[in-house]
C-alpha cells in the first residue's frame, strides 16, 4: 500500500505515467535550501530524475507543465549516474542525487549512492582522485604546448581548467566529495591552489608570466601527488598477472572514463619509474608494442 501511494504521488508530481521499470526516482525543487541551485532548474519548478538499468530509454528528457508547475524529467541509466559521480562530468545529476527528495527507491540504490558520496570513502575516493589527476596532467601538458607555440589565450584556458581539476583533487584529498561549486570548497580549506587561481586571474603581471608561474606550481604538484593519486591504476597493474598494453587497459570500465588522458598518465608514471615499459613481440609491421607493468 505504501509503495502504491508513492507511485500515485509521483504520477501527480511528474504529470506523466510512471514507468514501473524504473529503479528509482528523485525530485529536486526550486524551493530547496541547497547553497548551489542546479542549472537544470532554470525556468523550471522541479526536476525529476528517473533511474533505469540502462540509458537507452526512448525519451531521455521531457518537459511538462501541470497547472502552474513546469517539470523537467531526466531518464538516467545506472552506469551514467555512476560515471557522473566518479568523473563529475555531469554534476547536475550529482546535485539531484544529493539535494533531491527520494520518491521511489525499492532496492535502495539511490540511498546507497547518496551515502557513498557523502561518506566519500575508498574505493570511490581513489577513483575520483585518479580521474582528476589524469585530467589535471592532460590540461597542464596542453597548456605548455600552447604556450610554446605562442597561443597565450589557449594556454591560459587550459591552465585554468588544469587548476579546476587540481582544486577537485585537493578537496578529495581533504576527505570531501568535490561539489559543483568546488572553488568555494577550496577557499574554505584555505588551500594554496586558491591563491594560484587568484594569481592567474587577477594578478597584474602579463598573461605569459601568470601562465608560467602556475605551470611551475602544477609541475611540482604533479611530481608530489603522482603516486598517491594514481594508486587506483597502480593497484590495477599490480593485480594483473602480466604486462598490459594500453588497448587492454582501456577494456577496464574505470579506465574508459580517462581514455584521452591515459597515454599521458602512463608516460609520466614510466618517466618517474613508478611503472615499467616493456616491448612485446614485433607485430606484422616490425613494430614493438609497448606493455606496462609494475
Amino acid at each position: 500500500m505504501e509503495d502504491d501511494m508513492e507511485l500515485s504521488n509521483l504520477t501527480l508530481l511528474n504529470g506523466d505515467i510512471f514507468d514501473v521499470n524504473a529503479l528509482g526516482v528523485i525530485a529536486l525543487g526550486s524551493q530547496g535550501n541547497a547553497p548551489f541551485q542546479s542549472a537544470l532548474l532554470h525556468d523550471f519548478d522541479r526536476v525529476v530524475m528517473i533511474l533505469h538499468e540502462n540509458g537507452e530509454e526512448n525519451r531521455l528528457i521531457d518537459h511538462m507543465i501541470a497547472g502552474e508547475f513546469r517539470t523537467q524529467t531526466l531518464r538516467v541509466g545506472l552506469s551514467m549516474l555512476e560515471r557522473s559521480i566518479i568523473t563529475g562530468d555531469n554534476n547536475e545529476r550529482v546535485t539531484c542525487l544529493l539535494e533531491g527528495e527520494i520518491l521511489w527507491d525499492p532496492q535502495g540504490i539511490l540511498e546507497r549512492f547518496r551515502h557513498e558520496v557523502i561518506r566519500f570513502e575508498q574505493p570511490l575516493r581513489e577513483r575520483v582522485l585518479f580521474v582528476e589527476f589524469a585530467r589535471f596532467l592532460h590540461m597542464h601538458v596542453k597548456s605548455k604546448r600552447y604556450l610554446q607555440a605562442g597561443c597565450y589565450m589557449d594556454s591560459y584556458n587550459c591552465i585554468l581548467v588544469a587548476l579546476y581539476h587540481w582544486a577537485r583533487m585537493e578537496v578529495s584529498e581533504a576527505g570531501h566529495y568535490p561539489m559543483p561549486a568546488v572553488w568555494e570548497q577550496v577557499k574554505n580549506l584555505n588551500n594554496s591552489v586558491y591563491k594560484l587561481y587568484e594569481e592567474l586571474t587577477i594578478s597584474g603581471e602579463t598573461m605569459e608570466q601568470r601562465i608560467q608561474l602556475v605551470q611551475l606550481a602544477c609541475e611540482f604538484s604533479l611530481m608530489s601527488k603522482m603516486g598517491d593519486c594514481c594508486k587506483w591504476l597502480l593497484d590495477l597493474l599490480r593485480d594483473r598477472n602480466e604486462p598490459s598494453s594500453i588497448e587492454e587497459l582501456l577494456c577496464f570500465p574505470g579506465l574508459k572514463d580517462v581514455e584521452a588522458e591515459l597515454p599521458f598518465v602512463l608516460r609520466k608514471l614510466a618517466s618517474r619509474a613508478l611503472i615499467k615499459e616493456m616491448a612485446s613481440w614485433a607485430d606484422a609491421g616490425g613494430r614493438y608494442p609497448i606493455r606496462y607493468t609494475l
